[in-house]
């Protein structure tokens, strides 16, 4: 769920089920309150008007009655009608209105003997509706007899002010009510929309948190590139299917693989492209992978599929040469078209081990022996090729100590020209001696420093140990030859010593046609522009560069002609072979026809025996190196046999 569909169930808006209480609380107050007013206090205010009417107009008739006292058949009665006359004029202090309305004197003939129409008084406004009319009883004291009654109307001012004063102070008190419940529907309304806003923060809070979560888990998981499970994963799941496989009493099968050449592709096309080859291959090998089996990407371009439930050999085959025939479609990058292919190496539990570490380093070392067999092919793990890993790290690791203990030495074998038979240069070969006279092959031990990253430093002890042998055979007095080193496919590299290879030479007082170089065949394919560029660098500067072990790789004549080379060397299996393999002799004929076709020096190996020093002389080849001539010497003995003193 996205963060905009969070937040559409808490756009701020007003809670009407709370106004609407709020509304209905006011209500029900204000209707309580007026029907109080109607039934209760109205009522009461009425009564309370009269009562106060009546007690006024009590007062007033006691004192009219205190005058009825003295009267007599003779008496002027005048000053009782100017007394029920004032009463008209009587005010309310507090609103300046006349008290009374109308005045009516009713006097008792029998008890009150005077002119009726002296006595009898109407003043007023007797037809008052409105009015609060009250009979005050007039007594004779001495006789107790009732004289006359005195009515008031009385101007419903008393009323009317009780009224404007209770319908004021409940004004106010219904005003009180609806602020009050305006403020606290206020105050409930934004405390509900803090406290919605609050959940609504911790609801996008925590979906946020649980995003960053699930992509976390997706990054430590899962491959980026490809959305493969990546080597964490895999490791994990590997183990769990061993579990479920033990359980189950089934086999299980690693297919540990990669694209073979694959640096070539990020040299030439770039990383872009080689980005878009690896999502292109995990596709194709996600479409053959069965439901049940995990397609994990373990690094650069290898993969490893773990195919569990296999109950023979032979389905896993069946899987291994789909995944390979997916890679015969080529591959369409951003500007052109590119074919590769993939070497597998497959362990199966539980012969071949019960961890997930023993299982992926058997598929790693089968894999590799697939490579070693062609590439473009599978190969099963067996006891020989773990022999092979015990053997490749222990040459890794005593190699390692050899390099930093001076365990090391060079040998040189001379190059001799086949027309004045003089030494014109040597190669310098390493050698590995061991403690019982005994040598490690050279080509054993170079193969792995190749496969575990070590041929670097090799080829580096190299070139500077060449460099201080030539010094040393100077010092001693000796004119010395041009010594050439081998380089490795591997020194290509960035910052690799073919790119230090001037530097090494200054450092050590040399000059560039002292130190030759030669590079194999093979690295023929990694001719980028770059190392194109270095070599030319190096052929300017006069150093001499020579392909090795030519006729045995990926020859091919445009390289020949694209590359800075001063010489090839013909390989030593095809001068065996010559004197008595019609075609060997002609591949040395043709070899030497192009390398002279190309103004190239041409070095015959292997030369063994005075026949093959004739028949390499016959073809037109340049110069020879064999055990005819020499074997590789130490530096002592070299010097000693081969170098004159200057």
């Amino acid at each position: 769920m996205s963060k905009k569909d969070l937040l559409r169930g808490f756009s701020p808006s007003i809670d009407y089920r709370s106004m609407l209480l709020f509304i209905s609380v006011g209500l029900l107050i204000i209707g309580l309150t007026l029907w109080n007013w109607h039934y209760d206090i109205r009522p009461r205010l009425i009564n309370e008007a009269e009562s106060n009417a009546r007690v006024l107009a009590a007062s007033h008739a006691r004192a009219i009655e205190s005058q009825f006292q003295n009267v007599s058949g003779n008496t002027d009665i005048s000053l009782i009608h100017n007394s029920i006359n004032e009463m008209l004029l009587i005010n309310d202090p507090g609103t300046r209105e006349t008290l009374y309305r109308g005045i009516a004197l009713e006097v008792d003939y029998d008890v009150f003997p005077a002119d009726y129409d002296m006595v009898n008084i109407d003043v007023g406004d007797t037809n008052c509706s409105e009015c609060i009319i009250s009979e005050n009883p007039i007594f004779i004291h001495r006789t107790g007899e009732l004289a006359a009654i005195l009515k008031v109307w009385a101007n419903p001012v008393f009323y009317q002010r009780l009224v404007d004063d209770i319908i004021d102070n409940l004004a106010l008190l219904l005003l009180g009510v609806v602020v009050v419940l305006v403020l606290a529907w206020m105050t409930s309304n934004r405390l509900l929309y803090n406290l919605r806003e609050r959940e609504k923060s911790l609801t996008v809070e925590v979906a946020e948190r649980k995003a960053v979560e699930d992509r976390l888990q997706q990054i430590a998981t899962y491959d980026q590139l490809t959305n493969l499970p990546n080597r964490y994963l895999l490791q994990a799941d590997l183990k769990r299917k061993l579990q479920e496989t033990a359980r189950n009493k089934k086999m299980l099968a690693t297919l540990f693989f990669d694209i073979d050449h694959f640096k070539e592709i990020n040299d030439i096309h770039g990383h872009e492209a080689g980005d878009i080859m690896l999502r292109e291959a995990a596709q194709r090998v996600s479409d053959i992978t069965r439901n049940y089996d995990l397609l994990a990407r373990f690094g650069g371009d290898e993969f490893v599929m773990i195919m569990s439930n296999v109950t023979n050999r032979s389905d896993v085959i069946y899987v291994a040469e789909k995944i390979i025939s997916s890679f015969n479609r080529p591959f369409e990058l951003p500007d052109a078209e590119a074919t590769v292919s993939t070497s597998i190496g497959i362990s199966v539990y539980p012969e071949d081990g019960d961890d997930p570490s023993e299982l992926l380093k058997n598929a790693d070392l089968a894999m590799y022996r697939a490579k070693a067999d062609g590439r473009n092919g599978y190969q099963f793990f067996n006891a020989e090729m773990n022999l092979e890993l015990q053997y490749s790290q222990w040459v890794e690791t005593n190699l390692r100590e050899a390099l930093n203990n001076d365990g090391l030495e060079l040998h040189f074998q001379p190059q001799v020209n086949l027309d004045t038979g003089k030494i014109e240069s040597c190669e310098a070969l390493i050698r590995w001696p061991q403690g019982n006279g005994d040598q490690i092959n050279p080509v054993d031990f170079i193969r792995i420093a190749e496969r575990t990253g070590l041929i670097n430093e090799l080829s580096t002890w190299v070139l500077n140990e060449t460099c201080r042998q030539v010094n040393k055979w100077t010092d001693r007095g000796y004119k010395t030859v041009r010594v050439d080193i081998n380089l490795s496919s591997k020194d290509f590299s960035d910052k690799g010593v073919l790119y230090n290879f001037l530097q090494t030479l200054r450092r050590h007082n040399l000059q560039p046609h002292q130190i030759g170089v030669e590079i194999t065949e093979n690295i023929l394919l990694e001719s980028t522009d770059q190392v194109i560029k270095a070599l030319s660098v190096l052929h300017n500067a006069g150093v001499h560069i020579s392909i090795d072990d030519f006729g045995t790789g990926f020859s091919s004549l445009n390289y020949l002609k694209q590359l800075p080379l001063s010489g090839i060397k013909i390989d030593q299996s095809f001068v065996h072979e010559a004197p008595s393999n019609k075609d060997d002799l002609i591949i040395i004929q043709a070899i030497t026809l192009v390398g002279h076709g190309f103004g190239l020096d041409v070095v015959a190996e292997g030369v063994e025996t005075e026949w093959h020093e004739s028949l390499c002389k016959g073809v037109g080849c340049n110069t020879m190196q064999g055990n005819y001539v020499s074997e590789p010497l130490s530096a002592r003995r070299f010097a000693k046999q081969f170098l004159k003193k200057s």
